[in-house]
């Protein structure tokens, strides 16, 4: 099952965007989202949340003692997020851009359902820059559509994820793709995968990578 293909539609209205979140998830969003806050997440962490959306994480990282920075391209969902967690500090930029927030900077970083909408090679330069601005021994924990493994899995995904996908692109001009070999992308950078966790067939996964 595709967690993704309705993204583009759902963030332009901030009010939908989190029930149209859990809808796609069948609720595990919320249930990843507090798994991070609680499992992963410690006060006095310096936290960046790639794509922040409406701010429901970062409300629970803050209230978990957390200095948090939040990054997204949405004007309203960074509206959105700014009054649902007024204690985080949020900033309208590009997962691109995120090197200019400074070297060895962060204890965290985080991202949920933003590393798919990147092409492969703005994957590559996200993973390789947030490998620099986190600090020794920090940890890129992310939740993201996966490849399915099995192919019964594989195949159950395709038949409700192209489709979905189709009318996403023909509505919006944009779709995501999975996070392809992401554990070895994520060690070449240096980062040591330390946790997985699957749902939804092994097509949304919670990954947590440490830098070495």
């Amino acid at each position: 099952m595709s967690t993704l293909v309705y993204m583009k539609m759902l963030e332009q209205n901030p009010v939908k965007y989190d029930r149209g979140m859990r809808i796609i998830t069948v609720g595990r969003i919320d249930r990843i989202k507090r798994e991070i806050a609680t499992a992963w997440i410690d006060p006095g962490h310096d936290v960046l949340e790639i794509g922040c959306g409406t701010g429901s994480l970062a409300a629970l990282m803050t209230a978990r003692g957390a200095r948090v920075v939040g990054i997204d391209i949405s004007d309203n969902m960074l509206a959105a997020a700014r009054r649902n967690a007024p204690e985080a500090e949020f900033i309208h930029m590009t997962a691109t851009e995120i090197g200019m927030l400074g070297e060895g900077r962060f204890d965290r970083i985080v991202a949920t359902l933003s590393f798919s909408e990147l092409s492969e090679d703005e994957l590559d330069h996200v993973l390789s820059t947030s490998f620099v601005i986190l600090k020794r021994s920090g940890r890129l924990v992310v939740a993201d559509e996966t490849p399915s493994t099995g192919w019964w899995k594989r195949t159950l995904a395709r038949l409700v994820r192209w489709p979905l996908a189709s009318l996403t692109f023909i509505l919006t001009q944009n779709t995501t793709q999975a996070l392809k070999m992401y554990d070895q992308r994520v060690e070449r950078v240096g980062f040591r995968v330390v946790h997985r966790k699957v749902y939804l067939l092994g097509t949304l996964s919670l990954i947590v990578a440490e830098k070495s």
